[in-house]
C-alpha cells in the first residue's frame, strides 16, 4: 500500500469514526458530573464507556442493538443483587466475590445468548457499590437510559442509511431480523 493510499484510507476512518467516538466519550464525561470518583463508579464509568463504543457501531449485530445489552445489565444487577446478599450473610473475600461475579455474569449472558463483555464488569461494579439496592437500581436505570440516548443520538447523527423508525428493531431478536431479510430477499 503506498503512502498516499494509506492516508486516505486513515482520513476515511477519522471521518467515519469521529462522531460515535465523540457521542461515546461525551456521555461518559456527561455521567461523570453527577457521581463521586469511587472505585465502583470508576469501574462503572468504564463500563459504560465500551457499551457506549460499541452501541455507536454502524454494523447491526446483536452485540450492538439494545436489546442485548439492557437484558445484560439486568443480568449483571441480578447477579451482583444475590452475591450481596452472599456477601451480607457470610464473610467472603473480595477475590472470591470477584471469581463469583465474572463466573455467573459471563455464564449467565451465554446461557442466555445476550453476551455483552462490559457488562460483566457492570456486575463487579454493582457489588462495589457502597450505597444500598435503590442506589445500586437507580444507577442500574441511569445507565440504560444513558445508553438509549446515545443510541439514539447516533442513529439521529450518524448512520446515513438507517432511519429512526428502525429504530425499534434494536429491542428484537437479531435473528428475527436476520430471517425477516433472509425471507424478503427469496420473494424478490
Amino acid at each position: 500500500m503506498s503512502f498516499p493510499d494509506f492516508l486516505k484510507k486513515e482520513r476515511l476512518i477519522w471521518h467515519k469514526r469521529f462522531i460515535p467516538s465523540l457521542i461515546a466519550g461525551m456521555a461518559v464525561a456527561i455521567i461523570t458530573f453527577f457521581f463521586e470518583m469511587t472505585a465502583s463508579n470508576i469501574v462503572m464509568f468504564a463500563s459504560l464507556g465500551a457499551s457506549a463504543a460499541i452501541l455507536t457501531h454502524k454494523q447491526i449485530h446483536k452485540l450492538t442493538i439494545l436489546r442485548t445489552v439492557i437484558i445484560s445489565y439486568l443480568i449483571s444487577l441480578i447477579i451482583s443483587g444475590f452475591i450481596l446478599y452472599l456477601v451480607h450473610h457470610y464473610s467472603l473475600s473480595f477475590p472470591i466475590v470477584a471469581l463469583i461475579a465474572v463466573t455467573l455474569a459471563t455464564l449467565t449472558m451465554y446461557l442466555a445468548n445476550v453476551f455483552h463483555p462490559p457488562a460483566i464488569s457492570a456486575a463487579l461494579a454493582f457489588v462495589l457499590l457502597d450505597g444500598g439496592f435503590w442506589e445500586t437500581v437507580i444507577i442500574f436505570f441511569s445507565v440504560i437510559i444513558l445508553l438509549i440516548i446515545i443510541k439514539i443520538l447516533t442513529y439521529a447523527f450518524y448512520y446515513e442509511n438507517l432511519e429512526m423508525d428502525k429504530f425499534m428493531q434494536e429491542f428484537k431478536k437479531i435473528e428475527k431480523i436476520e430471517k425477516k431479510k433472509l425471507k424478503k430477499m427469496f420473494k424478490d
